[in-house]
């Protein structure tokens, strides 16, 4: 049986994923999860240590002044990449206010919208290099933020370019055209549109 590594002596500077405490002797609060008997950081910040034995983290873009993504916050997101089942995205600003951390998120094909899921195919929706307008559903784990943009129709692509490398123009809520070449091309369009 391996030893459990030293504890950090609170308050502290801690990394995403650092140990921070026996689920016995403390609880997990903000910017913390419990895992196979530990409390670990989810962010990169301070950590400190309730009165009630809760363990926080303050993320370090918030003691710095910045913003930072929390539960039910509207973001704004850069679609990375596409799978079949998920758009990874890097959290580029929360409202209106852009980070100095970038954080990493991600839109799984069920949270894109509310009907029709068995029907949803992420391709129509998102393409690589999409900026998308979303909602923070779950903190997730120590990689990503889960992400909606089926909470309301404001939710979803603001800015893409088509094929030919101009800016797209919404039409409706599930496309988009190209101001050069005349073509549609599908997305999931925030409002309005």
């Amino acid at each position: 049986m391996a030893v459990a590594p030293e504890l950090p002596e609170l308050p502290c500077a801690v990394a995403p994923g650092q140990r921070l405490g026996d689920v016995e002797e403390v609880l997990a609060g903000p910017g913390t999860y419990a895992e196979s008997g530990f409390v670990y950081a989810s962010v990169s910040g301070e950590a400190r240590l309730g009165p009630d034995a809760t363990l926080e983290v303050t993320p370090a873009a918030a003691s710095a002044g910045g913003a930072v993504p929390g539960l039910g916050t509207t973001v704004v997101a850069h679609v990375v990449r596409l799978s079949q089942e998920r758009a990874d995205c890097t959290i580029v600003a929360v409202g209106d206010t852009p980070l100095a951390e970038k954080f990493r998120g991600v839109i799984r094909k069920q949270d894109v919208r509310f009907f029709e899921i068995d029907k949803i195919r992420l391709v129509d929706c998102f393409r690589v290099g999409d900026f998308v307008r979303a909602r923070v559903l779950a903190l997730g784990d120590t990689r990503s933020y889960v992400l909606t943009t089926a909470a309301s129709d404001t939710l979803g692509v603001i800015a893409a370019r088509s094929a030919a490398g101009a800016a797209l123009a919404p039409i409706s809520w599930q496309y988009m055209k190209c101001p050069l070449t005349g073509r549609k091309e599908k997305r999931k369009v925030a409002k309005p549109y």
